[in-house]
């Protein structure tokens, strides 16, 4: 398992006045990297960031990777902190760690 953190979509909908309202939170998420699919750049989530949009603190030139994981019929997409050569580095050191273990 890596840990990573992921920048979470949180939905308020308020019932009585037909409203529904969107920020954004960061949080810790831990990924089995054998379940990972697929690692994208997520530029609508830089977009995001310079809107500000996003939770304070972030650095403007951060960028985003969108990951798909899963198995079988059950695929979730996420976004991560770091861009997709990063994450993708990251799974790539803990896989070969594991191997040499």
């Amino acid at each position: 398992m890596i840990k990573f953190v992921e920048v979470k979509k949180i939905k308020d909908f308020n019932p009585m006045m037909h409203h529904e309202k969107i920020h954004y939170e960061l949080c810790e998420i831990w990924l089995n990297p054998d379940a990972i699919l697929q690692i994208k750049e997520d530029a609508s989530m830089k977009h995001n960031l310079a809107q500000g949009y996003l939770p304070k603190g972030l650095d403007k030139r951060q960028d985003f990777a969108s990951v798909q994981y899963g198995t079988g019929n059950n695929i979730t997409a996420l976004t991560l902190v770091g861009d997709p050569t990063a994450v993708a580095a990251k799974i790539s050191k803990q896989h070969q760690e594991l191997l040499k273990g």
